[in-house]
């Protein structure tokens, strides 16, 4: 199975050697690329805990409350962090350009 997770060049490590996965989308990502690599879902969840830096918001949203169950690996992203990506890509835009300019 090792020689399957060339995708993990891709990912930062941190100081110790461990993969950096701090917020969901991350998390999320590096699950579904694990469920393709042939693993089921507690596999891919002792991979993460061995092999990953993680952060408190995401082994509490992820891992305590067992939201990783229900990732699939057809899943492109959830409906939750596809939500939270807009308001980040809409704050962005915001600070960058200013607020629109009202349509009335």
């Amino acid at each position: 199975m090792e020689e399957d997770l060339g995708f993990l060049e891709r990912f930062p490590k941190d100081r110790n050697g461990l993969y950096i996965v701090y917020e969901c989308y991350s998390f999320d990502n590096l699950f579904r690329l694990l469920l393709r690599s042939d693993f089921d879902h507690e596999e891919a969840l002792l991979f993460i805990l061995g092999n990953c830096s993680l952060s408190a918001l995401v082994f509490q949203e992820r891992i305590h409350n067992e939201a990783y169950q229900g990732i699939s690996a057809e899943e492109a992203l959830s409906a939750n962090l596809a939500v939270y990506r807009e308001e980040l890509i809409y704050d962005l835009l915001e600070d960058l350009l200013g607020p629109r300019p009202s349509m009335q």
